[in-house]
């Protein structure tokens, strides 16, 4: 077993794209650290706890501080007796949350993606990853509208059908329906049969559409799902009850006789039709398009001008800042110094808390936090990181980014930033180690590239973890990829865990 030097780190967490609960990413976070700290000291003596943060608040403050959740070895954990970790996140997502929609979304992607005006934008990345990504987010689009179509379809074949199978009327009249309908006007309990087998018929191809799509997500979750054999079991039950009930109502549709024969397999597949192909081209172009990109549209909206989207921004930013600031400083955190801080961000959080780490910079720089606070921040890790694609979207929004403004921000990097993992062992106040976990076929991040300057900034790790149909998107396995977490000498790969503990390691005091 190794042992970790008696030190307190703070690992200040920020989440990136859709909708997450509050204290997801953090569980997230926490449990697979305890989870993979104790891989490697071969027993469980790893735990977390939920610490409520003391002596935080003014006497009357109504809006109580975040919980922490602790990493650690120790029987007390108010008061562990070595090495622990506090894992705290920077919780944003209900901040842009609806405040756009897929059409002012495709106009958006349309208008930056293929009609960039700005000519100093550039999307620096190699030919194969530009044209995965470009035929990723391009085939999601162009999936989601011929679903759609798709849908429309079935729509009316399913109508044609049932009316002519029914006897309301032939199909040859199908263009003549009030005419139809009055000259089955006398076909006894006819509208009143066809009418309840169809709402029957509807009902159980809705709850297949809807267990289809509960299929999707539990697929999609399967890597944390796996841990949780409990929420896996009442994801499958209801799931299960919902193709039973469905599929007998759609059976029953089909049997039922009318005057001119049953509906069969036929007009059943094609109502199904309608619910799956609605229920898939929603999903990819609201699930998918809007909550991953729509939070990107919001953010990357750094246009003062544009009041709605940069106050958002700023909201966004100014969360991952206090989160951060909580950590770093001991007047924020009741009277608890830690000895580091690390930073680690997923998808877009990893742009918000990059801005994050320049705007605590500059607050340094002009008095408003100490220098020796700013100096405990050590690392800052992205997993799945759009960093560069959100530098294109920022360029491309108007004629040109300022020159002081441009000056500053690169200056900034250069300054903080490292790929150097000797500088995880140094003391504090030296430059911040940058590292970037990446896969090529993830099309949300990117290989850092653009930021280096003079010398290299930032180190980037590229996972070997491939998409496939059943699993097209791979951008939320990084945590639960066990590369990501530990290092290998024969590529030179430096993992999670080292970065984590890099100078905790040695005789514990």
């Amino acid at each position: 077993m190794e042992h970790l030097k008696h030190e307190r780190v703070a690992l200040v967490v920020v989440h990136g794209v859709a909708a997450h609960p509050r204290y997801e990413f953090q569980d997230q976070c926490a449990g697979l650290l305890r989870e993979h700290l104790n891989v490697r000291d071969g027993d469980d003596a790893w735990r977390v706890d939920i610490i409520n943060p003391g002596n935080v608040l003014a006497v009357g403050e109504e809006d109580p501080h975040p919980t922490i959740s602790r990493v650690h070895r120790s029987d007390d954990a108010e008061r562990p007796d070595g090495a622990h970790f506090d894992v705290m996140e920077a919780y944003w997502s209900p901040i842009p949350k609806r405040r756009t929609n897929w059409l002012s979304l495709v106009n958006w992607l349309l208008r930056i993606v293929f009609v960039p005006f700005n000519t100093t934008a550039r999307y620096d990345a190699s030919w194969r990853k530009q044209l995965f990504d470009y035929a990723f987010i391009g085939g999601t689009l162009a999936l989601a509208f011929a679903l759609f179509v798709l849908s429309l379809s079935g729509v009316w074949e399913s109508f044609v059908h049932v009316v002519a199978v029914t006897g309301i009327f032939r199909r040859a009249d199908a263009g003549s329906v009030i005419a139809a309908l009055n000259a089955n006007a006398s076909l006894a309990g006819v509208p009143i049969k066809v009418g309840a087998w169809v709402l029957v018929g509807i009902v159980g191809a809705f709850l297949i559409g809807q267990a289809f799509a509960a299929i999707w997500k539990t697929v999609a979750q399967r890597a944390a799902l796996r841990k949780h054999r409990i929420a896996l079991f009442q994801r499958v039950v209801p799931i299960v009850v919902l193709l039973a009930v469905g599929g007998a109502f759609v059976y029953g549709m089909a049997t039922v006789r009318f005057p001119h024969g049953t509906l069969g397999w036929r007009g059943i597949a094609w109502l199904v039709t309608i619910f799956v192909a609605f229920q898939l081209g929603y999903a990819l172009l609201v699930g998918f398009m809007v909550d991953f990109f729509g939070d990107v549209q919001i953010y990357t909206t750094r246009d003062e001008n544009d009041s709605t989207f940069y106050e958002l921004r700023d909201a966004i930013l100014d969360t991952t800042v206090t989160a951060v600031m909580r950590a770093i400083s001991p007047q924020l955190a009741g009277g608890r110094r830690y000895d580091r801080v690390l930073v680690l961000a997923h998808s877009l959080g990893a742009t918000i808390a990059a801005d994050a780490l320049v705007r605590l910079y500059q607050l340094s720089l002009q008095g408003a936090i100490r220098p020796d606070e700013f100096a405990r921040i050590r690392a800052f890790v992205m997993l799945g990181s759009s960093l560069e694609k959100t530098k294109y979207f920022f360029d491309v929004q108007g004629a040109s980014t300022t020159a002081s403004f441009d000056r500053w921000s690169r200056r900034a990097y250069e300054e903080l930033f490292t790929a150097d993992p000797a500088a995880l062992r140094g003391p504090n106040g030296g430059k911040i180690f940058w590292c970037n976990y990446w896969y090529f076929q993830d099309p949300i991040c990117n290989e850092i590239r653009s930021y280096d300057a003079k010398r290299e900034l930032c180190r980037n790790e590229r996972g070997k973890r491939r998409a496939s149909l059943l699993h097209p998107m791979l951008h939320s396995d990084y945590l639960y990829d066990p590369w990501v977490w530990g290092s290998r000498a024969d590529d030179d790969h430096l993992g999670l865990l080292d970065v984590l503990t890099a100078h905790l390691k040695g005789t514990a005091s």
